[in-house]
């Protein structure tokens, strides 16, 4: 199994389709927005074009509905991983969230299951409160966690660890100390896409611009409609989403501060990527084309 890896918008799905072709692979995705079929201008899903004849996998197969953590990644991933493997093909697998890959190839900690009915009470109880407010929260509580969260936006990891330290009485950073269970035991080979700070840049300009010009709006609109917002569906808080649906409530006055606060945002998601890369012994880099 090849695992191609890389900040965002630095090629990764044009590159997955030339190693498919030369190796014989099939794509699969390990993108926690791509996976979701309503989300594709802005999560840049690769088109049919993009494609080509080359199969791919866990993209756009989930309804906004369908939560997904990484457990739930992991159980989808597999039998397909496999069974790429006994056709005879390479499975490439294409990290745009690297919690997911991680958590595939190494396994998740062993947190015991959690009682339904006690996770919906306290999703309640966290209902409505600011994400800020939640991460200082876990500052204080479990300080090692929120360290490893890349970004304190990051609603869904915050509540995660807070939700676990409540239910079970142990925070989350103590369960990860211990043995992970789950993980890949096959062979696989990780490379990352290596291109320079000004042109990585330049390429998320562009990439912004394309999903404005190509109906990011629209997309959120129709998205709408179908009642979905951030605040009850966690992957619309995702960069791209949530600045559009800023936009749309008037939050966000112009397209061009909405430009302005996605190209900034992805830039920031970008360098926290690179320094969870470069943080890996296992990758090997390449120049990105």
């Amino acid at each position: 199994m090849i695992v191609l890896l890389g900040p965002t918008a630095s090629g990764k799905s044009a590159y997955a389709v030339k190693l498919a072709k030369e190796l014989g692979g099939e794509v699969v995705g390990a993108d926690a927005v791509q996976i979701y079929r309503d989300l594709v201008v802005g999560s840049a899903a690769p088109t049919p074009e993009e494609r080509g004849d080359i199969p791919h996998h866990l993209i756009g197969i989930l309804d906004l509905a369908k939560d997904i953590n990484a457990g739930t990644y992991i159980e989808l991933a597999r039998p397909v991983v496999e069974g790429i493997i006994a056709r005879g093909r390479v499975p490439i697998l294409v990290g745009g969230t690297n919690f997911y890959v991680d958590a595939f190839l190494n396994g998740l900690s062993p947190v015991p299951e959690l009682d339904e009915e006690k996770k919906e009470a306290f999703a309640a109880h966290c209902e409505g409160r600011p994400t800020a407010e939640l991460f200082a929260e876990l500052q204080a509580a479990d300080p090692r966690w929120a360290d490893a969260i890349s970004s304190p936006n990051d609603r869904q990891r915050i509540l995660r660890g807070l939700e676990v330290l409540h239910l079970t009485g142990t925070p989350l950073s103590v369960w990860n100390e211990r043995p992970r269970e789950r993980g890949w035991s096959g062979p696989y080979r990780k490379i990352a896409l290596l291109v320079d700070r000004e042109t990585l840049h330049e390429r998320i300009v562009a990439r912004t611009r394309k999903m404005l010009g190509d109906g990011l709006q629209g997309e959120v609109s129709a998205i709408r409609a179908k009642g979905f917002s951030p605040a009850n569906c966690r992957v619309l808080g995702s960069i791209g989403y949530r600045e559009a649906f800023d936009h749309l409530d008037g939050r966000i006055a112009s397209k061009e501060e909405l430009e302005e606060l996605i190209v900034i945002h992805t830039r920031q998601l970008a360098k926290r990527q690179m320094t969870w890369l470069k943080g890996d012994p296992e990758i090997a880099w390449i120049a990105g084309a």
